[in-house]
């Protein structure tokens, strides 16, 4: 006798993974003295003011490497826009996350402001010394 034959099993649809949303970096960890030594080497290698320079971190993101606003991130706040525009000039990797790297930052922030002033940073490009 023949085999019975046997219903075939139905098909199981795939699912789909649904998009897991996009991590934000973690900072790196920084000391003060870290920071110090960068605001003084791209001070100094883009002959750029080092005190203004870490005014606009400070008035932008109180010195916080992880600080976002919106499309704004980082230390100096850089729009992904902005930055990838001026790390492109810089000629290196425009990659946005890459805003959360202070010492990419300081780098990227000190070349901006040798080549274009501080038109980036309206709100804080006339900051003065804070009070302790």
């Amino acid at each position: 006798p023949s085999p019975t034959p046997k219903p075939s099993p139905k098909p199981k649809p795939t699912l789909k993974p649904s998009p897991s949303p996009k991590l934000i970096p973690s900072p790196l960890p920084v000391t003060g003295q870290q920071l110090d030594e960068w605001f003084t080497r791209y001070s100094q290698q883009y002959s750029v003011d080092r005190q203004r320079l870490w005014l606009v971190a400070v008035c932008e993101s109180k010195l916080n490497p992880g600080a976002i606003n919106g499309d704004y991130a980082g230390l100096y706040q850089f729009s992904s826009r902005t930055w990838r525009t001026t790390r492109t000039a810089l000629n290196m990797d425009p990659d946005p996350d890459l805003r959360f790297n202070p010492e990419e930052a300081i780098k990227t922030a000190a070349f901006k402001i040798a080549t274009g002033g501080l038109s980036a940073w309206p709100n804080c490009s006339n900051s003065e010394q804070p009070v302790r």
